[in-house]
């Protein structure tokens, strides 16, 4: 799958007026554009056909046919895993879906190379920062643990503040791994700072921007909630979870010595449990 809905969303904030016509006509006429010339489309749009070429390189595509083929894609495996529409399910079944609908999205456009360059970064960093959001706090505390009992040296950081900080005595090769919804003017100037330093920059994010090509040295986009149905109540924070399993997936399976000492960790923490269980026990 291409996931080309949730890269429209998650580019919109960078869109031309022009191209946020055809971003917008495109989200809502998915099955129209796929049986459409480029000529209606720029009809349709008020808009040139040198503009909708623009827009599709934007994207990421060579052009408009390769837009068209994603749609399809995109339409092809969204009817065959939906299976319906939410008309008629129970408010669980709903949620379950929109769940699915934006897990499959964010793995779409997950690259395993990119996870792969990333993991091995983590793998040999001095140490690792994880900047999270007030939203995100509770997924950058659960990668922190995580990295740490895989014998990695990691630290969670909420405060831009105690961010700037960081970036500004971070060493060569550490890690810092951003997971908020969009970079913001302030916390790119903290990443750039990081960045002179010679630190990896990596980031989950909703929302991409051109200019933070500059400073990324690893982008993965998850799939926003505004697609779910339920949007008002979900949590974008499954996605961002869903990315640091699969990060963190790939870093132990490159490296046994690391899967052995998560092992470890584990059987620690279980035998502490069940310790102080027996003492309950026994007392």
């Amino acid at each position: 799958m291409a996931a080309v809905v949730p890269k429209i969303i998650s580019m919109q904030n960078n869109f031309t007026v022009s191209e946020n016509e055809i971003a917008q006509f495109v989200i809502n006429n998915m099955d129209d554009v796929v049986t459409s010339t480029i000529t209606a489309v720029a009809h349709n749009t008020n808009t040139s056909e040198a503009s909708i070429n623009r827009f599709c390189k934007k994207l990421g595509f060579k052009g408009f046919n390769s837009l068209k083929i994603a749609l399809a894609q995109e339409n092809f495996y969204g009817a065959m895993n939906q299976g319906g529409e939410h008309d008629g399910l129970s408010l669980i079944s709903s949620v379950r879906q929109d769940y699915n609908k934006m897990i499959m999205n964010t793995a779409a456009m997950l690259d395993e190379n990119d996870l792969i360059q990333a993991a091995a970064c983590i793998k040999s960093a001095p140490r690792v920062y994880i900047f999270a959001d007030g939203a995100t706090l509770c997924v950058a505390l659960d990668m922190e643990f995580r990295l740490t009992t895989a014998g990695i040296s990691a630290k969670a950081v909420t405060d831009l503040d105690y961010c700037r900080v960081a970036a500004s005595n971070i060493q060569i090769r550490e890690v810092l791994l951003v997971l908020v919804p969009t970079i913001t003017h302030a916390l790119y100037q903290t990443l750039a700072m990081a960045k002179d330093r010679g630190a990896f920059i990596m980031a989950a994010i909703s929302y991409e921007s051109p200019k933070q090509n500059d400073i990324l040295d690893f982008k993965f986009i998850t799939s926003d909630k505004i697609i779910a149905q339920n949007s008002v109540s979900l949590s974008n924070n499954l996605m961002f979870l869903f990315v640091m399993d699969v990060l963190f997936s790939t870093l132990l399976k490159s490296d046994k010595a690391l899967k052995q000492k998560k092992l470890n960790s584990e059987a620690a923490i279980l035998g502490a449990s069940q310790s102080a269980d027996n003492y309950m026990l026994n007392y």
